[in-house]
C-alpha cells in the first residue's frame, strides 16, 4: 500500500501541475470527481496533510484549483472530513504552511455553498480547538498565524462567521501579550476595510455580540477579584482600584480599535447595550461594573439605571426565563432603590416602542412584558379594558392609543444612521407581527401614518427587498377593504421601483388589490393608468382594461386630462410625479388634438382652463421635481392666450372669503387643522416635521375639544365640519402623548430687529424665529395655548407660520405696551425698507427673503386692515342696536379697534407702496398709493411719476395714457420715453433717450433704454457696435448691458460673437443669456451643459410663477414666464434630436409650430420672442427649406408688429424676410403700406406683386400657393373697392375672379356678395321688384360662403334671411295688388327658394341656430311657398337642437295671436313627423310652461314673502318629478348661446354646446317673492348635476326685447373676444338668459352675488349719518318749469354735498386683497365703458341706481331691465338727456384718475369694434327692429293693439328711423333732440364728447329725482 500511495502521491503532483495549466479542461475535472469518490477522502486525511510531506506546499499551492473541481454538495460526512482535514493546516508545526494554508481560506469558503449549520460548526470548534491548544503549549508563534488566519476567516465570510472571527480577534485584542494584542489590532482594522465601511459603522453592524462578549470578560474578571479569598481593608480598596482601572483599559483598547475619539463617546454609544447585559447578570460584580461606568461618565449610578430602564426591561424580557427575569427585576429595585411600578411608568411609551422593536423575533415574550406593563398602567391611562391582558384583541385595544408614538419610533429606527442594517431589518420584521397583532381595525385608523413608515423602509430596497415587499403586502392585508380604494395609487406607486427587483411579490400585492378586492376599489381603478407592461402583470392589465371597457368613453383624451389632474393633486408626492411625467407624454403626443381643443371653437375647451389652473398650482409644489415637471408640461401645452381661457370656475369657489376674526372663531381652528393636516400628510418622509404637526394637532384637538360626541357643542360641530378623510387622519391623534421637547430661549439677549440677523438670514428661520418671540408677547391665554402648541410646527414648515403670523399680530397688538408696540413697527419697517440691491442687479431671480418676507408682512398688515374694519363694523352695529354706552365690553373692544387702528397708520402708506413695487406686487403698490393720495391729501400731480412707472411694469398701456391725460405739467423725457414705449413708438423714444444722454451721460439706465429700443426695432448690429463702443469706455458696466449683445449675438447667429460675450461676463444670469448659454451649447453639441443649464432656466421661469399664482389673475401675471417655457420646450424638441444624430437630416421636429403660435394671446410682446427663438433654432439645424422658413418667420414677426402698430418694428422685418423669394411678402408689404395710410402705393405694390409672383401663363401647382395667390386677388379687390379709384364693374370682376380662382373659399363668396348687395340699391333705383336676380346672387353667394366657413356668418346669415324674406313679402303684395311685375317676381322668388333649399341641405343645422330667433320671428310669413321652406329650416334646428330651440319658441307658441300659434303647431307637427320621439317631449315642455305661467301669474297679497311649492304649486312639482318626465334643459345663457368652430369649413358634427348640461330634476320648495312692483318670484331649481340654479319668473312684463337684446349683446361679446384689444382688456357684457315664455311673462336667469347701487351707496351714507330720507328729498324736487339756473344750485349746493361720491370704498370692503381689488376695479371700470357706449349706441335710458348692478365677486358692472332702448327715454315727461349714467359716485369708483386712463380706452376700443364690425351688428340690429312678433314702441293710448296685418304681424313703423339713428351713432354723428350738430367725430372726440355730456352738471341737475343724478 505504502508504494501504491508513494506513486499515487507522483502521480498526483503531476495531476496538480497539469490542473495549473489545464485548469479548465472537463477531462481532468471527470478524473477529479472520479478520485474525489474513490481515494482522496479516504487517504488526505492520513497522508497529504502530514507534516514531513514533500509534496505539501504544492498541495497547498493547488487548493485554489481544487475547490474549483470538487463538488461540495455531495453528502454532509465526505465534506466534513475534507474540510476538518483541510482545517488541519491552520496548526501546522510549520510556519510557512500555515501561512500559505491561510490565504486559501478564501477559495475553501467561496466553494462551500453556504457558511449555515454543519460547516459553521466545524471553523466554529476547530478554530477554539486551535486557540486552547495555543494557549495550552504557550506557543506565540503559533497564535501569530491564528490570529491572521482568524482575519482571513472573517475577512472571505458574509455570513456569521464574520462575528465569529471579529470576537476572537476582540479577545486576543484584550491579551497580555503585546505582540498578539498589536497582531490582532491590524487584523481588525483590515477586516473593516476588507468589508469597506468604516470602523465606527462596522463596530455599529455587530454592536451586540461585541458588547455581549466585553461584558462576559468584564464581569468574568470582576468575579475572580470578588471571589479571592478575604484580604485586608486597605488592600480590598487597592485591589478594586486596580480592577477599576483594568476595566477602564479594556473598554478603551476596543473604543480606540474602532476609531472612536474617545471612551466617553463609546460608553454613550454602548450604554443601551451593555447595562442590559450586566443587568442581566444581577449580581454584585455586575453593581461594581455600573459604578464604574457611571463614574467615568461623571453621573450616578441610580440615574444611569432609571435613564436606560427601557433597553434594559426590553432586554430582559426577550432573553431571560421566568426567574431570572424576577431575579433581575429585583436587582435592579435594590439598586434604584425605586419600586417597580415607578420604574416602569418613568417613560412608558418609550417601555412600549423598545420592548416592540423586538415582537418580531419574540412575539411571546414581548406579549408577556407588554402584559406586564398593563397591569401596572397609571389610572388616566387611555385604556380602561382589564388590566390583566391575555388575548390579543385585548392587547390590540391597549396599544392603540400610543400606536401613532409606537409608528413615529419606528420611522426614527429606520431614518436612523445609528441603527444598523441588522436592526432595520429587525424593526420592519417587528412591524409586521405588529400589523398583525394590532388587526384591520386599528391599523386602518393609523394607516396614513403606517405607509410613512413603510415608506422610509423603502429607503433599504437594495439592502432588503424582500423584506419591504412582505411588509407591504402585510399592510394591505391587515387593511379594512374599504380603505383599499383610497390608498391604491399611493401603493401601487410606492412599490412601483421594487417591480425590477422583486418581481413576484410585487405582483402579488397588485394583485390582492386590483384582481382579489376588485370590487372594493372599483371606484379608483381610474387612477391605476400608469403600471408598465410587464409579462408579471397581465392579470392585473386585463382587470384594468375590462375596467376601461366599461366606462369606454373615457378613454377619450378629455377623460385622461381629467385623471391626470386628480392624480396631479394627489397628496403623495411620488403619485404627483408619476402622473406629471406621464402627463407630459400624454401632451407630446396628443398634440394634434389638444390644439384643436384650444383653437377649434370660440372658447377653449374647459378642460384645457382646468389643466392650466392645476399646473399653475403645482408651480407652487413642495417638491421641486415636481415642480419642474410643471413647468415642462406648461411648455408642452403652449403659452394658450389668457384671454381665451376661462378661470372664472376655479376662482369664484374659493373667492367668497369669510374674515376669520380671531382663535375664538370655529372658522380659525377648522383653518389651522386643515393647514396642519396638509402638513401632516406633505411631510411623509420628513419624520420630525411630521411628528411637530402631530403635536400640534393633539393640542388643538384638546384645546378646542375638537371630537364626535352626541350633544351639539361647538368641538363636535367643529368635529363634523372635517371632511372624512380629514376625520381619519385626526382620529388617532385624540389619544396620543406627545410631549413638546422645545427649549427655552433667552429672547432679551437676541438681537433686534431679527430681520437680516444671525437668525433672520433666511425666511424660513426668520419667520419662526420672529413668530416665536411674538407669541411670548400674547396675553390672550387661549390664544396663547393655541400659538404655543403650533410653534415647534414652525420651524418645519413656513406655510404654517405665514398662516399663523397675522393672527399672532393682533393678539400681541390688543393687549402690548408702548414698547412693544415699537418693537413690533420697527421689525415690519426693516423688512419694508430693506432695499436687497444685490437681487436687484438680477432682475429675474429676486431673493426669496425679501420677497416672501414682504409678502407676509403685507399679509399681516392686510389682516389686521381687515380685523379693524370686521371690527368696526361690530361696534357700528352695537351702537345701532342702542347697547348702553357705559357697557364695559363695548368701551374695552373700542379700546382694542383703536389699538390696531392706531398701528396701522403708524405704516406710511407710501412705504408699503414702494415695498411692493420692488416685490413686484404691483396691484398692492397701486392700492398703497391711492390710499396715500386719498388719506393724505396729497396733490396726486405731484406723485404722476410714481403712478406712470407702476402702469407702465404692469403692462397696462392705458394707465400709462391716464396718467398723461391728468399731467398738467408738460411731461418730462422719463414720461416720454414711457408713453412712447408703452405705445410702441420705439424711433421716437430713442430719439428721447438720445437726448438723455447729452444731459446725463454717466447714467447707466439711458443706455439700458436706447439698446432695449433698437433690440426692439430688430436693429441688431446697431446693438452690438453701440454696446460695445458703451463698453469700451465703460467696463465696469459689462455685467448690465452684456445682456443685450448676447441676444443681438444669437439673433444674428454669431456663434463665435455668442460665445466672447457670454465668456466676458459669467455673473448676469437674465433670460438672454440664459437663452444664449443653451443655443451655444446646442451650436457645441455639449449635451451634457444644455440640460443642466435647461433645468437652470425652467426653474427660474417657475419660481415667480408659484408667488403669483397665489393670487388671482396668476396666468394673466405670469404670462411672460409661460410665454418663457413656451419657448424652452420648443428649444428642447428642436435641440434633442441634433444631440442623437448629429449629422442626419432632423429638418424639423415634431411640434407643430404653426399651431403653437397661432394659440398665444395675439400681442407683439408675447409672439416676437418666440418667433425670434425659432429663427436662432432653425439657423442652428440648417435644414434645406432653412431661407423658406426663416423668412416665414420673419413675415410673421412682420404681420405682428403691423398689428400692434409698430411700424418701424414691421419695416425691418420686411426687409429680413425681402432675402427669401416668399410669395406672401407683397401682400404683407402691402398691407404694411395700407396700415400706415398710403392706400395707393400699397395698391401698385400689391397689383405688381401678383404679376410678378403669379404670371397669366403659369398653372399653380400646390394649393398652398393657389390660397396665397387667391388672397391676393381678393385684397386687390378690396383696396380697388376701398379706394374708390375704380368703376363697379372693374372691381366686381376682381371680387368674381376670386370666386372663379378659389371655389372652395369662404372670404372670396362673402366679399362678392357683400359687394353686389352693396351695389344693389345704385342698380336697381331702389326698386324692389327688378331686385330678385340680384338677391338670388347675393343669396347664393352668401350661403356658398356659409358653406365654407363661419367667419362672416353675423353678416351673412341675417342678411341672406332678410333679403329673401322680405322679397317674399313684397311678391305677396305684387300678387294681391295683381301688379304687373307680379310674375316676374313670382318666378324670381321661385328660383331664390330654390337656392335656400338647396342651402339648408348643405348648412349645418347650428349655422341656422345663430339666426333662429328671425327666423322664428318670421313664421307667420304671407306667402306659403315661403312659409313652406322657412317650415323645413326651422324643423331641422328643432331636431338638432330641440332643448334649445324648444326655449326659444315657446313664447311664440304660447302667444295671444292665434296665427302664431298655429303655425308653431304646424312646425312642431313636422318635426315629430321626422323624429317620433320629440312628440313626448314636446308636450312634456308644453306642460312645464303652463304651470312655469301659473306660478308667474300666481297673485300675492301684499304681506307673504314666501310660498311653497308643495302647497301652492303642487302640480308643477309632480310634473318635474315624474320619473318618465322627459329631459328639459334648465335654459342658462351658457347653454343657449351656440359657440362656432374658429376654423374654415362647415363642421357638420361641431358641438356648439361644449361643457356640461343640467336638466331639470326638481325645484326647493320656498319660493320667494321680490319686493318690487310686479312681485316677481325666484325659484330655485335642481340640476341633474347636483347643483342648484335660481331663476325669476315675472310677470306683467314683456320680456321679448331683453331677450333680443341678450342675443345681441352676446353678439357683441363674440366681436369683443375676437378683437385682440379687447381681449386683452378682458372686454364683455355680462349677459344673463331671458326666456320669455308668452307675450307678458318670462324667466330670467338669476345674476348671483349682485348688490344694486342705490342700495350699496345708501348703506355707506347710513353709516357715514349723512343718508337723506324720501321726504326729505321730495322736499327739494323742483318743477319741471324751474329755471336751469335754480335746478343747478340746489343740484350743487344741498344735493351733492349730503351724497358726497364714495363708491370706492365698497371696493376696498368687499375685495380684501390687493389683487382682487385691483382686478375688481379693472373690471369694474371696463364693464361700465363696455355698456356705456353699447347703451348709447342703442338709446337705452331708464339707467336708475337699481338697474345697474354690480357683482360682488368680480366688480363687474350688470346691467339689468332693457325695456327703454331705442332713446325712449327722450319721450320721457322728464325727458332723460344724458347718454348714460356716468355721476360723480360712478367716476369715484374709478379710483383718483377717474373717467381717464381705463375708462376711456376701454370706451375707445368698444366704440371702435362697435365701427368696424358695423355690418354684422347692424344685420342683427335690422332683424330685431324689423321682428314682427316684437311691439318696439307701445302703442298709442286708445288704440288698443298696434296695426297688425291679418297674418299677425306687426309692422313696426318707426324702425327705419331707428335703424337710421344708430347708423348715424355708429359714424360719429352727434344728434341733439334730433338736430344733427357739426361733421362726424373720430372715435377719440365722440368718447370725449360722450364722456363730457353723460358727466356735466348742467345736464345732471335736469335729470328725474327718481333717476338719482346726485348718487
Amino acid at each position: 500500500l505504502h508504494t501504491f500511495v508513494s506513486l499515487f502521491l507522483y502521480g498526483l503532483t503531476i495531476f496538480t501541475l497539469l490542473i495549473k495549466k489545464y485548469s479548465s479542461m472537463a477531462y481532468l475535472h471527470h478524473c477529479f470527481v472520479y478520485l474525489n469518490r474513490f481515494f482522496f477522502l479516504k487517504c488526505s486525511k492520513n497522508l497529504f496533510l502530514s507534516s514531513s510531506n514533500p509534496c505539501q506546499p504544492a498541495f497547498i499551492e493547488n487548493i485554489p484549483h481544487l475547490c474549483k473541481h470538487l463538488d461540495f454538495n455531495t453528502d454532509e460526512s465526505s465534506v466534513k472530513i475534507l474540510v476538518g482535514s483541510l482545517l488541519n493546516l491552520m496548526e501546522d508545526p510549520d510556519k510557512d504552511v500555515r501561512v500559505a494554508f491561510s490565504d486559501c481560506i478564501k477559495d475553501i469558503l467561496e466553494s462551500l455553498d453556504s457558511e449555515e449549520g454543519f460547516i459553521k460548526e466545524l471553523f466554529v470548534s476547530r478554530m477554539k480547538e486551535a486557540y486552547t491548544n495555543a494557549k495550552i503549549s504557550r506557543n506565540n508563534d503559533l497564535k501569530d498565524t491564528l490570529i491572521l488566519t482568524t482575519g482571513d476567516i472573517g475577512r472571505a465570510s458574509k455570513g456569521d462567521l464574520v462575528p465569529f472571527a471579529l470576537l476572537h480577534l476582540l479577545h486576543c485584542l484584550l491579551s497580555k501579550s503585546a505582540s498578539v494584542a498589536g497582531a490582532a489590532y491590524t487584523e481588525i482594522r483590515s477586516l473593516a476595510a476588507a468589508k469597506s465601511i468604516k470602523l465606527q459603522a462596522f463596530f455599529s453592524q455587530y454592536k451586540k455580540p461585541i458588547c455581549q462578549f466585553l461584558v462576559e470578560s468584564l464581569h468574568s474578571s470582576q468575579m475572580a477579584v470578588l471571589s479571592a479569598p478575604c484580604q485586608g481593608n486597605e488592600l480590598q480598596k487597592q485591589t478594586a482600584a486596580h480592577q477599576r482601572e483594568m476595566a477602564l483599559d479594556m473598554l478603551s483598547e476596543i473604543a480606540n480599535v474602532f476609531d472612536f475619539p474617545d471612551l466617553n463617546r463609546f460608553l454613550s454609544r454602548t450604554l443601551q447595550v451593555l447595562l442590559p447585559d450586566l443587568a442581566a447578570k444581577a449580581s454584585p460584580a455586575a453593581s461594581t461594573l455600573i459604578r464604574t461606568i457611571a463614574k467615568q461618565l461623571n453621573v450616578n449610578r441610580r440615574e444611569i439605571l432609571i435613564n436606560n430602564f427601557k433597553y434594559i426591561f426590553s432586554h430582559l424580557v426577550c432573553s431571560c426565563s421566568k426567574d431570572e427575569l424576577e431575579r433581575a427585576l429585583h436587582y435592579l429595585k435594590n439598586e434604584t432603590e425605586i419600586e417597580l411600578g415607578s420604574l416602569l411608568r418613568q417613560d412608558y411609551q418609550g417601555l412600549h416602542n423598545e420592548l416592540l422593536l423586538r415582537i418580531g423575533e419574540h412575539y411571546q415574550q414581548v406579549f408577556n412584558g407588554l402584559s406586564i406593563l398593563a397591569s401596572f398602567a397609571s389610572h388616566d391611562d387611555p385604556y380602561q379594558g382589564p388590566r390583566e391582558i391575555t388575548s390579543p384583541e385585548q392587547m390590540a385595544d391597549y396599544l392603540q392609543p400610543k400606536l401613532l408614538g409606537i409608528l413615529a419610533f419606528f420611522n426614527m429606527q429606520l431614518l436612523s444612521s445609528s441603527v444598523g442594517i441588522e436592526d432595520k431589518k429587525m424593526a420592519l420584521n417587528s412591524l409586521m407581527s405588529l400589523m398583525k397583532l394590532m388587526g384591520p381595525k386599528h391599523i386602518s385608523s393609523v394607516r396614513v401614518k403606517m405607509m410613512t413608515t413603510l415608506r422610509t423602509a423603502l429607503r433599504y430596497k437594495d439592502d432588503f427587498p424582500e423584506l419591504c415587499c412582505r411588509a407591504w403586502d402585510c399592510f394591505v392585508r391587515s387593511l379594512d377593504h374599504s380603505y383599499l380604494g383610497s390608498l391604491l395609487s399611493h401603493v401601487i406607486v410606492a412599490l412601483l421601483p421594487l417591480i425590477h427587483i422583486q418581481p413576484k411579490e410585487t405582483t402579488a400585492v397588485f394583485y390582492f388589490l386590483i384582481v382579489e378586492n376588485r370590487d372594493a376599489v372599483r371606484e379608483f381603478l381610474h387612477e391605476i393608468y400608469f403600471l408598465p407592461d410587464l409579462p408579471e402583470l397581465k392579470e392585473i392589465q386585463v382587470v384594468l382594461q375590462e375596467y376601461r371597457k366599461e366606462s369606454s368613453k373615457s378613454t377619450d383624451l378629455q377623460t385622461t386630462l381629467q385623471l391626470s389632474m386628480r392624480a396631479i393633486q394627489h397628496e403623495n408626492v411620488d403619485v404627483r410625479i408619476h402622473a406629471l411625467t406621464s402627463l407630459k407624454e400624454t401632451l407630446y403626443r396628443n398634440q394634434e388634438k389638444l390644439i384643436k381643443y384650444v383653437t377649434d371653437s370660440e372658447t377653449v375647451e374647459p378642460v384645457i382652463s382646468q389643466l392650466v389652473t392645476v399646473l399653475l398650482i403645482g408651480c407652487q409644489d413642495a417638491n421641486s421635481q415636481a415642480r419642474l415637471l410643471c413647468g415642462e408640461c406648461l411648455g408642452e401645452l403652449g403659452a394658450i392666450d389668457p384671454g381665451r381661457l376661462d378661470f372664472s370656475t376655479s376662482e369664484t369657489q374659493g373667492k367668497h372669503f369669510t374674515f376669520v376674526a380671531g382663535v375664538e372663531d370655529p372658522n380659525f381652528a377648522y383653518g389651522l387643522l386643515m393647514e396642519l393636516t396638509r402638513a401632516f400628510l406633505a411631510y411623509a418622509d420628513n419624520v420630525r416635521a411630521q411628528d411637530s404637526a402631530a403635536y400640534a394637532i393633539q393640542e388643538l384637538l384638546s384645546i378646542y375639544d375638537c371630537r364626535e360626541t352626541n350633544t351639539d357643542c361647538p368641538g363636535s360641530r367643529l368635529w363634523r365640519r372635517f371632511p372624512e378623510h380629514v376625520q381619519e387622519i385626526l382620529e388617532p391623534h385624540l389619544n396620543t402623548r406627545y410631549k413638546s421637547s422645545q427649549k427655552a430661549v433667552n429672547w432679551s439677549k437676541m438681537k433686534k430687529p431679527i430681520y437680516l440677523s444671525k437668525l433672520g438670514d433666511n425666511f424660513a428661520e426668520w419667520s419662526a424665529t420672529w413668530a416665536g418671540y411674538l407669541i411670548t408677547k400674547v396675553r390672550h391665554d387661549l390664544a396663547r395655548k393655541v400659538f404655543d402648541c403650533c410653534s415647534i410646527m414652525m420651524k418645519n414648515d413656513y406655510k404654517v407660520t405665514i398662516y399663523l403670523l397675522p393672527h399672532i399680530l393682533v393678539y400681541v397688538l390688543l393687549g402690548c405696551s408702548q414698547e412693544d408696540q415699537q418693537e413690533v413697527y420697527v421689525e415690519i419697517m426693516a423688512v419694508l425698507k430693506h432695499d436687497d440691491q444685490s437681487t436687484r442687479r438680477l432682475e429675474d431671480s429676486a431673493s426669496d427673503l425679501s420677497q416672501l418676507s414682504t409678502q407676509t408682512v403685507f399679509s399681516m398688515l392686510d389682516h389686521l386692515t381687515q380685523w379693524a374694519r370686521h371690527k368696526f363694523q361690530i361696534l357700528m352695529a352695537e351702537k345701532n342696536t342702542g347697547k348702553s354706552g357705559k357697557d364695559r365690553t363695548s368701551s374695552e373692544d373700542y379700546g382694542e379697534y383703536q389699538n390696531v387702528t392706531r398701528f396701522l397708520d403708524l405704516i406710511p402708506q407710501d412705504t408699503l407702496a414702494v415695498a411692493s413695487f420692488r416685490s413686484k406686487a404691483y396691484t398692492r403698490a397701486v392700492m398703497h398709493f391711492e390710499s396715500f393720495i386719498t388719506e393724505k391729501k396729497q396733490n396726486i400731480q405731484e406723485h404722476l411719476g410714481f403712478l406712470q412707472k407702476l402702469y407702465a411694469a404692469m403692462h397696462e398701456p392705458d394707465g400709462v395714457a391716464g396718467v398723461s391725460a391728468i399731467r398738467k405739467a408738460e411731461p418730462s423725457l422719463k414720461e416720454q420715453i414711457l408713453e412712447h414705449e408703452s405705445i410702441g413708438l420705439l424711433r421716437d423714444a430713442t430719439a428721447c433717450y438720445d437726448r438723455a444722454i447729452q444731459l446725463e451721460p454717466d447714467q447707466i439706465i439711458h443706455y439700458h433704454g436706447v439698446v432695449k429700443s433698437m433690440l426692439g426695432l430688430g436693429q441688431l448690429s446697431t446693438v452690438i457696435t453701440q454696446v460695445n463702443g458703451v463698453l469700451a469706455n465703460r467696463s465696469e458696466w459689462i455685467s448690465e448691458l452684456n445682456t443685450y449683445r448676447v441676444e443681438a449675438a444669437w439673433k444674428l447667429s454669431r456663434w463665435d460673437l455668442l460665445e466672447n460675450y457670454l465668456a466676458s461676463d459669467v455673473k448676469s444670469t437674465t433670460w438672454s443669456v440664459r437663452l444664449g448659454h443653451l443655443l451655444l451649447s446646442a451650436k457645441k453639441k455639449n449635451e451634457a451643459a444644455f440640460y443642466e443649464t435647461l433645468k437652470v432656466v425652467r426653474a427660474e421661469q417657475i419660481v415667480p410663477l408659484s408667488a403669483a399664482s397665489f393670487e388671482r389673475g396668476s396666468y394673466q401675471r405670469g404670462y411672460e414666464h409661460i410665454i418663457r417655457l413656451h419657448m424652452l420646450c420648443e428649444l428642447e424638441h428642436s435641440i434633442g434630436p441634433m444631440f442623437q444624430q448629429p449629422d442626419g437630416d432632423h429638418s424639423r421636429d415634431s411640434l407643430n409650430w404653426c399651431a403653437r403660435i397661432e394659440m398665444t394671446q395675439n400681442s407683439y410682446r408675447a409672439k416676437e420672442p418666440i418667433l425670434a427663438v425659432r429663427r436662432a433654432l432653425l439657423s442652428l439645424s440648417k435644414s434645406q427649406d432653412y431661407s423658406e422658413l426663416v423668412g416665414q418667420c420673419w413675415l410673421q414677426s412682420a404681420r405682428v408688429a403691423r398689428k400692434a402698430g409698430h411700424h418701424q418694428t414691421a419695416y425691418n422685418a420686411l426687409l429680413n424676410a425681402g432675402e427669401s423669394t416668399l410669395s406672401e411678402l407683397y401682400v404683407e408689404r402691402a398691407k404694411w403700406l395700407w396700415s400706415k395710410g398710403e392706400v395707393h402705393q400699397a395698391l401698385i405694390v400689391l397689383q405688381k406683386g401678383v404679376e410678378l409672383c403669379f404670371p397669366e401663363n403659369k398653372a399653380l401647382c400646390n394649393s398652398k400657393n393657389q390660397l396665397i395667390h387667391g388672397r391676393a386677388m381678393l385684397l386687390v379687390g378690396r383696396f380697388m373697392e376701398e379706394t374708390a379709384n375704380f368703376e363697379s364693374n372693374a372691381v366686381m370682376k376682381k371680387y368674381k375672379d376670386v370666386t372663379i380662382f378659389l371655389p372652395e373659399w369662404e372670404d372670396g363668396h362673402f366679399y362678392l356678395a357683400k359687394y353686389y348687395d352693396k351695389l344693389m340699391p345704385m342698380v336697381t333705383d331702389n326698386k324692389m321688384e327688378k331686385q330678385g336676380d340680384l338677391i338670388r346672387y347675393i343669396v347664393h353667394h352668401f350661403g356658398r360662403s356659409l358653406q365654407y366657413g363661419n367667419q362672416f356668418i353675423y353678416q351673412s346669415m341675417p342678411r341672406m334671411l332678410s333679403l329673401w324674406l322680405d322679397f317674399g313679402a313684397k311678391a305677396y303684395e305684387c300678387d294681391k295688388a295683381s301688379r304687373s311685375e307680379r310674375v316676374q317676381m313670382k318666378n324670381d322668388l321661385a328660383k331664390i327658394n330654390k337656392v335656400i333649399t338647396e342651402h339648408t341641405n348643405h348648412l349645418a343645422p347650428y349655422q341656422f341656430l345663430t339666426a333662429f330667433s328671425q327666423l322664428i320671428s318670421r313664421i307667420c310669413h304671407s306667402h306659403d311657398e315661403v312659409f313652406a321652406v322657412l317650415m323645413v329650416i326651422v324643423a331641422k334646428v328643432f331636431l338638432a337642437y330641440p332643448q334649445q330651440a324648444m326655449w326659444m319658441m315657446t313664447a311664440v307658441s304660447k302667444s295671444s295671436y292665434p296665427m302664431r300659434v298655429n303655425r308653431c303647431k304646424e312646425i312642431l307637427n313636422k318635426a315629430i313627423h321626422m323624429k317620433e320621439s320629440l312628440g313626448k317631449f314636446i308636450g312634456d315642455a308644453t306642460r312645464l310652461t303652463d304651470k312655469l305661467l301659473e306660478l308667474c301669474n300666481k297673485p300675492v297679497d301684499g304681506n307673504s314673502s314666501t310660498l311653497s311649492m308643495n302647497i301652492h304649486f303642487k302640480t308643477l312639482k309632480r310634473l318635474v318629478e315624474e320619473h318618465t318626465f322627459s329631459e328639459i334643459l334648465i335654459p342658462l345663457q351658457s347653454v343657449m348661446i351656440p359657440t362656432l368652430p374658429s376654423i374654415p369649413g362647415t363642421h357638420a358634427n361641431h358641438d356648439p354646446f361644449p361643457g356640461c348640461w343640467a336638466y331639470i330634476a326638481g325645484f326647493d320648495d320656498t319660493v320667494e317673492i321680490l319686493a318690487s312692483l310686479q312681485k316677481p318670484k325666484k325659484i330655485t331649481l335642481k340640476g341633474s348635476d347636483g347643483k342648484s340654479y335660481i331663476m325669476m319668473c315675472k310677470p306683467k312684463d314683456d320680456l321679448r326685447k331683453d331677450c333680443r337684446l341678450m342675443e345681441f349683446n352676446s353678439l357683441i361679446n363674440k366681436c369683443l373676444r375676437k378683437d385682440a384689444e379687447s381681449r386683452r382688456r378682458e372686454l364683455h357684457i355680462r349677459t344673463y338668459a331671458v326666456i320669455p315664455l308668452n307675450d307678458e311673462c318670462g324667466i330670467i336667469e338669476w345674476v348671483n352675488n349682485t348688490a344694486g347701487l342705490r342700495n350699496i351707496l345708501i348703506k355707506l351714507y347710513k353709516e357715514k349719518g349723512i343718508y337723506m330720507t324720501g321726504k326729505e328729498l321730495r322736499q327739494h324736487m323742483l318743477p319741471k318749469s324751474a329755471p336751469l339756473s335754480e335746478k343747478l344750485k340746489m343740484f350743487k349746493e344741498v344735493l351733492l354735498p349730503r351724497h358726497p361720491p364714495l363708491f370706492h370704498e365698497w371696493f376696498l370692503r368687499t375685495f380684501p386683497d390687493p389683487t382682487s381689488w385691483y382686478n375688481s376695479r379693472s373690471a369694474y371700470c371696463r364693464s361700465v365703458a363696455v355698456m356705456s357706449m353699447v347703451g348709447y349706441i342703442l338709446g337705452l335710458g331708464d339707467r336708475h341706481g337699481e338697474n345697474i348692478l354690480f357683482d360682488s365677486l368680480t366688480g363687474e358692472c350688470v346691467h339689468v331691465d332693457f325695456n327703454c332702448l331705442f332713446n325712449k327715454g327722450e319721450t320721457f315727461e322728464v325727458p332723460e338727456i344724458v347718454p348714460f349714467r356716468l355721476t360723480h359716485n360712478m367716476v369715484n369708483g374709478m379710483g383718483p384718475m377717474g373717467t381717464e386712463g381705463l375708462f376711456r380706452r376701454a370706451c375707445e376700443v368698444t366704440m371702435r369694434l362697435m365701427r368696424d364690425q358695423r355690418e354684422p351688428l347692424m344685420s342683427v340690429l335690422k332683424t330685431f327692429l324689423h321682428d314682427p312678433l316684437v311691439e318696439w314702441s307701445k302703442p298709442v293710448k286708445g288704440n288698443t293693439k298696434a296695426q297688425v296685418n291679418e297674418t299677425g304681424e306687426v309692422v313696426n313703423e318707426k324702425a327705419k328711423t331707428h335703424v337710421l339713428d344708430i347708423e348715424q351713432r355708429l359714424q360719429g354723428v352727434i344728434k341733439t333732440r334730433n338736430r344733427i350738430k357739426g361733421l362726424p367725430l373720430s372715435i377719440e372726440g365722440h368718447v370725449h364728447y360722450l364722456i363730457q355730456e353723460a358727466s356735466d352738471d348742467n345736464l345732471l341737475c335736469q335729470m328725474y329725482m327718481g333717476w338719482a343724478p346726485y348718487m
